[in-house]
Protein backbone atom coordinates (compact mmCIF):
# COMPACT_ATOMS: atom_id res chain seq x y z
CA UNK A 1 0.00 0.00 0.00
CA UNK A 2 1.20 2.95 -1.27
CA UNK A 3 1.68 6.31 1.02
CA UNK A 4 1.49 9.82 -0.49
CA UNK A 5 4.00 11.90 1.00
CA UNK A 6 2.82 15.24 2.77
CA UNK A 7 3.02 17.78 -0.11
CA UNK A 8 0.97 16.04 -2.18
CA UNK A 9 -1.80 14.73 0.41
CA UNK A 10 -2.33 18.65 0.40
CA UNK A 11 -2.01 19.01 -2.97
CA UNK A 12 -4.58 16.41 -3.66
CA UNK A 13 -6.83 17.92 -0.89
CA UNK A 14 -6.85 21.50 -2.18
CA UNK A 15 -7.38 19.99 -5.43
CA UNK A 16 -10.37 18.06 -4.85
CA UNK A 17 -11.78 20.87 -2.18
CA UNK A 18 -11.57 23.12 -5.51
CA UNK A 19 -12.95 21.06 -7.95
CA UNK A 20 -16.21 20.42 -5.20
CA UNK A 21 -16.38 24.68 -4.68
CA UNK A 22 -16.64 24.37 -9.37
CA UNK A 23 -18.66 21.69 -9.07
CA UNK A 24 -21.43 24.11 -6.54
CA UNK A 25 -21.99 26.53 -9.35
CA UNK A 26 -24.87 23.63 -10.51
CA UNK A 27 -26.71 24.52 -7.46
CA UNK A 28 -26.10 28.33 -8.23
CA UNK A 29 -23.96 31.43 -8.03
CA UNK A 30 -22.25 30.74 -4.61
CA UNK A 31 -19.13 32.67 -2.58
CA UNK A 32 -17.41 29.22 -2.98
CA UNK A 33 -17.78 29.03 -6.71
CA UNK A 34 -16.37 32.44 -6.90
CA UNK A 35 -13.46 31.85 -4.35
CA UNK A 36 -12.69 29.13 -6.94
CA UNK A 37 -13.18 31.55 -10.03
CA UNK A 38 -11.12 34.33 -8.94
CA UNK A 39 -8.04 32.17 -7.29
CA UNK A 40 -8.01 30.09 -10.76
CA UNK A 41 -8.10 33.82 -12.12
CA UNK A 42 -5.49 34.63 -9.80
CA UNK A 43 -2.88 31.96 -10.34
CA UNK A 44 -3.30 32.19 -14.38
CA UNK A 45 -2.55 36.05 -14.23
CA UNK A 46 0.30 35.35 -11.98
CA UNK A 47 1.56 32.24 -13.97
CA UNK A 48 1.62 34.38 -17.10
CA UNK A 49 3.29 37.36 -15.63
CA UNK A 50 6.02 35.45 -14.47
CA UNK A 51 6.39 33.71 -18.11
CA UNK A 52 6.08 36.92 -19.57
CA UNK A 53 8.85 38.23 -17.25
CA UNK A 54 11.36 35.48 -18.03
CA UNK A 55 11.12 34.50 -21.30
CA UNK A 56 9.83 37.38 -22.49
CA UNK A 57 11.17 40.33 -21.22
CA UNK A 58 14.62 39.13 -19.76
CA UNK A 59 14.52 36.17 -22.63
CA UNK A 60 13.17 38.06 -25.69
CA UNK A 61 14.58 41.62 -25.21
CA UNK A 62 16.84 42.49 -22.16
CA UNK A 63 19.35 40.05 -22.63
CA UNK A 64 19.55 39.91 -26.27
CA UNK A 65 20.24 44.02 -25.84
CA UNK A 66 23.03 42.67 -23.22
CA UNK A 67 24.63 40.60 -25.91
CA UNK A 68 24.29 43.12 -28.22
CA UNK A 69 26.15 45.72 -26.02
CA UNK A 70 28.81 43.52 -25.11
CA UNK A 71 29.65 41.86 -28.52
CA UNK A 72 33.11 40.90 -29.33
CA UNK A 73 33.56 43.20 -31.45
CA UNK A 74 31.83 46.18 -29.87
CA UNK A 75 28.06 47.49 -29.58
CA UNK A 76 25.96 45.80 -32.29
CA UNK A 77 23.99 48.84 -33.33
CA UNK A 78 22.22 48.08 -35.41
CA UNK A 79 20.42 45.44 -33.01
CA UNK A 80 19.86 47.61 -30.69
CA UNK A 81 18.15 50.03 -32.50
CA UNK A 82 15.62 46.58 -33.58
CA UNK A 83 15.47 46.04 -30.14
CA UNK A 84 14.91 49.65 -28.66
CA UNK A 85 11.67 49.32 -31.43
CA UNK A 86 9.43 46.93 -29.03
CA UNK A 87 11.15 48.44 -25.63
CA UNK A 88 9.76 51.86 -26.80
CA UNK A 89 6.33 50.89 -28.24
CA UNK A 90 6.09 48.90 -24.84
CA UNK A 91 6.83 52.05 -23.06
CA UNK A 92 4.32 54.24 -24.64
CA UNK A 93 1.52 51.53 -23.73
CA UNK A 94 1.74 52.91 -20.34
CA UNK A 95 0.66 56.23 -20.90
CA UNK A 96 -2.69 54.41 -21.44
CA UNK A 97 -2.79 52.56 -18.03
CA UNK A 98 -4.72 55.58 -16.03
CA UNK A 99 -8.27 55.23 -16.01
CA UNK A 100 -8.11 59.38 -17.11
CA UNK A 101 -6.17 60.05 -20.32
CA UNK A 102 -3.80 62.15 -19.83
CA UNK A 103 -2.00 65.01 -22.73
CA UNK A 104 0.62 62.34 -23.46
CA UNK A 105 -2.25 59.24 -23.56
CA UNK A 106 -2.50 59.73 -27.11
CA UNK A 107 0.75 58.42 -27.20
CA UNK A 108 -0.44 54.72 -26.30
CA UNK A 109 -2.11 55.21 -29.66
CA UNK A 110 1.13 53.68 -31.72
CA UNK A 111 1.52 50.57 -29.78
CA UNK A 112 -2.32 49.79 -29.70
CA UNK A 113 -2.49 50.94 -33.57
CA UNK A 114 0.88 48.46 -34.22
CA UNK A 115 -0.84 45.88 -32.45
CA UNK A 116 -4.18 46.08 -34.42
CA UNK A 117 -2.33 46.19 -37.84
CA UNK A 118 0.18 43.25 -37.37
CA UNK A 119 -2.85 41.26 -35.82
CA UNK A 120 -5.38 42.38 -38.63
CA UNK A 121 -2.64 41.39 -40.69
CA UNK A 122 -2.04 37.73 -39.47
CA UNK A 123 -5.79 36.84 -38.95
CA UNK A 124 -6.27 37.91 -42.08
CA UNK A 125 -2.95 35.93 -44.01
CA UNK A 126 -3.53 32.99 -41.58
CA UNK A 127 -7.49 32.93 -43.00
CA UNK A 128 -6.55 33.63 -46.22
CA UNK A 129 -3.59 31.12 -46.37
CA UNK A 130 -4.88 28.25 -43.79
CA UNK A 131 -8.40 28.52 -44.59
CA UNK A 132 -9.83 29.99 -47.63
CA UNK A 133 -7.05 28.30 -49.57
CA UNK A 134 -6.94 24.52 -48.62
CA UNK A 135 -10.93 24.72 -48.42
CA UNK A 136 -11.47 25.60 -52.04
CA UNK A 137 -8.42 23.34 -52.98
CA UNK A 138 -10.08 20.16 -50.78
CA UNK A 139 -13.39 21.01 -52.60
CA UNK A 140 -11.61 20.87 -55.83
CA UNK A 141 -9.64 17.57 -55.59
CA UNK A 142 -11.82 14.38 -56.61
CA UNK A 143 -9.04 12.40 -56.28
CA UNK A 144 -9.02 12.53 -52.69
CA UNK A 145 -12.84 11.24 -52.35
CA UNK A 146 -11.23 8.60 -54.89
CA UNK A 147 -8.91 7.54 -52.50
CA UNK A 148 -10.70 7.75 -49.51
CA UNK A 149 -13.78 5.86 -50.77
CA UNK A 150 -14.78 3.47 -53.98
CA UNK A 151 -17.31 3.42 -56.59
CA UNK A 152 -20.49 5.59 -56.48
CA UNK A 153 -19.41 6.96 -52.71
CA UNK A 154 -16.86 8.98 -53.74
CA UNK A 155 -18.45 10.70 -56.78
CA UNK A 156 -21.32 11.46 -54.39
CA UNK A 157 -18.94 12.39 -51.24
CA UNK A 158 -16.91 15.07 -53.86
CA UNK A 159 -20.39 16.46 -55.05
CA UNK A 160 -21.71 17.26 -51.53
CA UNK A 161 -18.54 18.75 -50.34
CA UNK A 162 -18.37 20.90 -53.65
CA UNK A 163 -22.10 21.78 -53.17
CA UNK A 164 -21.87 22.70 -49.50
CA UNK A 165 -19.05 24.76 -49.90
CA UNK A 166 -20.35 26.86 -52.77
CA UNK A 167 -23.98 26.65 -51.13
CA UNK A 168 -21.88 27.91 -47.86
CA UNK A 169 -20.04 31.20 -49.82
CA UNK A 170 -23.52 32.18 -51.81
CA UNK A 171 -25.24 32.19 -48.31
CA UNK A 172 -22.64 34.65 -47.16
CA UNK A 173 -23.17 36.68 -50.72
CA UNK A 174 -24.35 40.48 -50.73
CA UNK A 175 -24.83 42.41 -53.49
CA UNK A 176 -27.43 45.32 -55.17
CA UNK A 177 -30.24 43.45 -57.52
CA UNK A 178 -29.11 43.48 -61.13
CA UNK A 179 -31.42 43.88 -63.77
CA UNK A 180 -31.65 41.72 -66.97
CA UNK A 181 -33.01 38.92 -68.30
CA UNK A 182 -31.23 36.29 -66.14
CA UNK A 183 -31.42 38.81 -63.23
CA UNK A 184 -33.95 36.63 -61.61
CA UNK A 185 -32.81 33.25 -62.54
CA UNK A 186 -29.25 34.30 -61.19
CA UNK A 187 -30.98 35.42 -57.95
CA UNK A 188 -33.24 32.38 -58.06
CA UNK A 189 -29.95 30.26 -58.03
CA UNK A 190 -28.55 32.60 -55.30
CA UNK A 191 -31.15 32.22 -52.82
CA UNK A 192 -31.81 28.30 -53.26
CA UNK A 193 -28.27 27.10 -53.25
CA UNK A 194 -27.20 29.80 -50.21
CA UNK A 195 -30.21 28.30 -48.57
CA UNK A 196 -29.00 24.85 -49.00
CA UNK A 197 -25.76 26.32 -47.51
CA UNK A 198 -27.36 27.45 -44.33
CA UNK A 199 -28.46 24.19 -43.39
CA UNK A 200 -24.79 22.95 -43.88
CA UNK A 201 -23.82 25.65 -41.93
CA UNK A 202 -26.45 24.27 -38.89
CA UNK A 203 -24.86 20.92 -39.64
CA UNK A 204 -21.93 22.08 -39.45
CA UNK A 205 -22.62 23.93 -35.99
CA UNK A 206 -24.36 20.84 -34.58
CA UNK A 207 -21.05 18.70 -35.17
CA UNK A 208 -18.74 21.14 -33.39
CA UNK A 209 -21.36 21.67 -30.47
CA UNK A 210 -21.32 17.55 -30.18
CA UNK A 211 -17.45 17.51 -30.29
CA UNK A 212 -17.35 20.09 -28.04
CA UNK A 213 -19.89 18.63 -25.74
CA UNK A 214 -18.41 15.31 -25.74
CA UNK A 215 -14.74 16.57 -24.67
CA UNK A 216 -16.49 18.28 -21.92
CA UNK A 217 -17.75 15.11 -20.89
CA UNK A 218 -14.51 13.68 -20.78
CA UNK A 219 -13.19 16.44 -18.52
CA UNK A 220 -16.57 16.36 -16.21
CA UNK A 221 -15.90 12.18 -15.86
CA UNK A 222 -11.69 12.68 -15.34
CA UNK A 223 -12.67 15.59 -12.49
CA UNK A 224 -15.34 12.99 -10.99
CA UNK A 225 -12.46 10.14 -11.45
CA UNK A 226 -9.85 12.33 -9.82
CA UNK A 227 -12.31 12.92 -6.39
CA UNK A 228 -12.49 9.32 -6.10
CA UNK A 229 -9.01 8.68 -6.22
CA UNK A 230 -8.41 11.49 -4.07
CA UNK A 231 -11.24 10.52 -1.67
CA UNK A 232 -9.86 6.94 -2.02
CA UNK A 233 -5.89 8.17 -1.11
CA UNK A 234 -6.59 10.35 1.92
CA UNK A 235 -9.26 8.30 3.57
CA UNK A 236 -7.94 4.66 2.51
CA UNK A 237 -4.38 5.26 3.01
CA UNK A 238 -3.77 5.10 -0.67
CA UNK A 239 -4.86 1.35 -1.35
Amino acid sequence: METLALPDTVGLIIGAILTLCVFSYLLGDNALYRVAEHLFVAVAVGYVTVLAFHQVLIGKLLRPMAEAARAPDGPDVFRLVLLLIPLVLGLLLMFKSSRRPGPLSWLGNLTIAYLLGVGAAVAIGGGLLGTLLPQVGAAADITHYAQAYSGGLALVSGLIGLVGTAGVLLHFYFGRRQEGRLSGLRASLVQTWGGLGWWFILIAFGAILATTFLARLSQLGGRIQFLLDAARNVFGGGG
